[in-house]
């Protein structure tokens, strides 16, 4: 048993077809059908966020809402072994180790296709006689995913057959060593009950190899509700070792005795 979950984003003038083509097949194939169209490029103009961030987010609290409505044991997607490739790929590019690749399973969503290409999944469907929709964003090229997908691979796998493969493998050892590296990091952040403000015991923190430290500390800032960017990040070891720093948002980070304070910043009174 299942059902059908469809977000229309508004992004493009097509994206109502996509909604009824969806629904068709749904009620062809016989599953309940759910649908929701939600202005995302409005809402993440409004929130002054990245527009990408903000769509994941909605896409995903939709999915997770009709999940708690149908009380589903698991959501499932679409990803492809090229979508995981493509998402490896470009945060090596940007630098960003963190959410290197696409998790097979997280929570309640199962990504059931990340071992197969896009072509075995089109032939697939060619073989039953069904069609399917293409976005026509995804051949713009000013996007970095798009560029990676239409320019890039094409010549790496050329040149390096296998390689979106080799680029999943990557992306699973990594993310069984980042769920390892999650454990004993947290393990060394132990917040100090005793004081209403952020405080944290310094020595777990002080003790562990840096690579553990810094990923405790990225967490400190995102329970701040600041972005946890290698800077601040170098601030809090900064504090951690003695100095005084100052963090967005007027919290000041110091360290006294053995613990490490966040102090928020201070009410501002109004003028009688």
């Amino acid at each position: 048993e299942g059902v059908v979950a469809h977000l229309d984003h508004a992004l493009r003038p097509e994206s109502g077809g996509d909604l009824l083509f969806v629904k068709a097949l749904a009620e062809r194939l016989g599953y309940p059908f759910y649908a929701e169209r939600v202005e995302v490029a409005r809402v993440a103009r409004e929130r002054r966020e990245n527009l990408e961030a903000v769509a994941r987010e909605i896409r995903y609290a939709f999915l997770h809402r009709v999940a708690r409505e149908v009380k589903a044991k698991a959501i499932l997607t679409a990803h492809t072994l090229d979508d995981q490739a493509e998402t490896v790929l470009l945060k090596l590019l940007q630098g960003t180790a963190r959410g290197l690749g696409i998790r097979e399973k997280e929570g309640l969503v199962v990504r059931p296709l990340l071992a197969f290409r896009r072509e075995e999944l089109r032939a697939y469907l060619k073989a039953l006689g069904e069609a399917w929709r293409e976005d026509p964003s995804n051949q713009d090229l000013s996007r970095d995913r798009n560029y990676l997908r239409l320019k890039v691979l094409p010549l790496v796998e050329e040149r390096f057959p296998g390689a979106k493969e080799a680029l999943s493998r990557f992306a699973q050892v990594r993310m069984e060593e980042e769920a390892h590296l999650e454990r004993e990091a947290r393990a060394r952040l132990l917040p100090d009950p005793r004081f209403f403000v952020p405080a944290y015991r310094a020595a777990p923190l002080l003790e562990a190899p840096g690579v553990l430290r810094r990923r405790a500390l990225r967490w400190i800032l995102e329970a701040l509700d600041l972005r946890p960017e290698a800077r601040l990040i170098a601030l809090l070891e900064e504090a951690l070792g003695g100095k005084v720093a100052t963090l967005p948002g007027g919290y000041t980070a110091r360290r006294k005795g053995g613990t490490l304070f966040l102090l928020p910043p201070e009410p501002r009174l109004p003028l009688p």
